[in-house]
């Protein structure tokens, strides 16, 4: 379960992202997560909402924006959207492709209020 360690990280970046004066609280949390991470978003919610307590998140939201996966064919330059892997081309068949977009994993934003 490479979710709780994902969790953990979110509050690592968290803490070092939130201003040092006691009187500012995180509120939200967003973030991206490609369709192609291998990431499961309940599992995570679940690690996030049980380490998150006692920390600069325990009041804070978690805003998830889920990255459609996006392949290219190099022998047809079709790109097309990927939902999984071992798919092919939609255009020749072709299975070597090249992964584009789905697999990212990033923090965009903190929100903090005082």
């Amino acid at each position: 379960m490479h979710e709780l360690s994902i969790a953990q990280s979110i509050v690592s970046i968290a803490e070092n992202a939130a201003p040092k004066d006691h009187k500012a609280h995180i509120t939200n949390v967003g973030i991206q997560i490609g369709e192609l991470s291998g990431i499961e978003i309940e599992s995570l919610k679940f690690a996030l909402s049980v380490i998150k307590k006692d920390t600069v998140l325990n009041d804070a939201e978690l805003d998830i924006e889920i990255i459609e996966g996006q392949a290219e064919c190099p022998g047809c330059g079709t790109v097309f959207p990927m939902h999984y892997f071992g798919c092919s081309c939609p255009n020749c068949g072709n299975y070597f492709i090249k992964v584009l977009k789905g697999r990212e994993m990033k923090v965009l934003n903190i929100t903090v209020d005082e």
